[in-house]
């Protein structure tokens, strides 16, 4: 496995923890996510990372190798503690659901969708610089997405009655490991 597809790998995965968070949430909930929906969410995280992605490429064009290393390691690490300490999605997905109606609605998952991207942002500047493939980056991340939110719901849902935390730290913990791959 190529180097540069296992950090779009841990990328993915570490952007994807808030979306398994937030449709647990909607699982223990018993909040309703249609597929559209979930393709919504999904998409407006895709279309962040590519971005953040495509920008984090052109700034290691103007910076020079070494110091983009540090830098994105940096960038990572931050936002890695700060997503270790966060419990925000938790908080996004139960107020996603805005008019109460047990149901997230295509409007409800854009606001949501574009309150978990925010994270794409940061991280793929980070992860951007050295970073190849920005096409697979975003499938990626539309179809891991998918099923994180998916499997968080089917999984809320079917422990609701036993379990509530927020697991949101995870993609903190992701994150870090992947600043500390973009110094080797």
């Amino acid at each position: 496995m190529p180097a540069c597809f296992l950090e779009i790998l841990v990328l993915v995965t570490a952007l994807s923890v808030d979306a398994f968070a937030a449709g647990f949430v909607y699982g223990v909930s018993k909040i309703k996510v249609p597929f559209v929906s979930v393709l919504i969410v999904t998409g407006v995280s895709g279309v962040m990372l590519a971005v953040s992605l495509l920008a984090g490429n052109l700034v290691s064009s103007l910076i020079p190798e070494n110091l983009t290393r540090h830098f994105s390691f940096l960038l990572l690490f931050v936002l890695g503690l700060v997503k270790v300490f966060d419990r925000s999605s938790h908080d996004e997905a139960e107020a996603a659901d805005k008019n109460k109606d047990a149901f997230v609605s295509p409007a409800e998952a854009l606001t949501l969708g574009a309150a978990l991207s925010i994270d794409s942002l940061a991280a793929g500047v980070g992860a951007g610089i050295k970073t190849a493939s920005i096409p697979s980056a975003f499938l990626l991340s539309c179809l891991v997405g998918v099923l994180a939110i998916v499997l968080g719901s089917r999984l809320g849902r079917a422990i609701s009655s036993y379990f509530r935390s927020n697991l949101c730290w995870v993609s903190g913990v992701l994150l870090i490991i992947l600043a500390f791959m973009k110094l080797m």
